[in-house]
């Protein structure tokens, strides 16, 4: 049937194909993947749709927006999607240099970007999360990683690392390989995920409070 809320119901069609289709995906050990198609969709959607600028504007005024607007600027790791569960084990960091030398990620002080020294996400906002998360699934800037943080073939996927280009300096604009990247542990993207899509889903609701008298 034609949705009458495409940001909403679109997340909500996912959930039920999320919940068929996981069990096969564990059994073929395609957790990971999985987890990338669907964020791919499921993240992007309801954050483009509820752009001021967005041509179809549907959610524009609406208790999905607003509600963006204010979960934008809290805490990744205090997000309201959570809904008081463990958020798992996150990272946030720099690349200062080629991103297709994974063995030497650095951040800007020279620490390895997947250490626990060069991890900054206990005071990052979910809109600056969001943005790498938003930036990689739609550029395709999404690396494997060993339980070591390392990119080597043949090795059991531990980590997912999300990558998103970041010039702020003009130095930084001249070298064109700055880059923000964030990591999760592959079992951990799905219930993000999940989450994430049950806290849109739940903005149909809000907005029928807000219609009652």
């Amino acid at each position: 049937m034609i949705p009458s809320r495409f940001a909403i119901e679109y997340p909500q069609r996912c959930l039920e194909l999320l919940n068929i289709f996981e069990p096969l995906a564990q059994e073929r050990d395609l957790f990971g993947s999985f987890s990338i198609m669907l964020a791919s969709s499921i993240l992007i959607v309801p954050l483009e749709r509820t752009k001021n600028q967005h041509p179809i504007r549907q959610e524009q005024g609406r208790a999905l927006q607003a509600g963006l607007r204010s979960l934008e600027r809290r805490r990744w790791l205090e997000a309201d999607f959570w809904a008081g569960t463990d958020p798992g084990e996150w990272r946030f960091s720099r690349i200062m240099a080629d991103p297709n030398d994974v063995p030497n990620w650095r951040d800007e002080r020279g620490d390895p970007s997947f250490s626990d020294n060069a991890n900054t996400i206990r005071r990052r906002r979910v809109g600056e999360v969001m943005r790498v998360l938003r930036n990689a699934l739609a550029h395709g800037n999404i690396v494997y990683l060993s339980e070591q943080g390392q990119e080597i073939q043949g090795e059991r996927v531990q980590h997912l690392a999300f990558l998103s280009r970041y010039e702020e300096t003009e130095g930084d604009q001249d070298k064109a390989e700055t880059y923000r990247v964030v990591t999760v542990r592959e079992t951990q993207f799905l219930p993000f995920v999940r989450a994430w899509a049950t806290w849109v889903a739940s903005h149909d609701d809000q907005d029928q409070d807000l219609r009652a008298p």
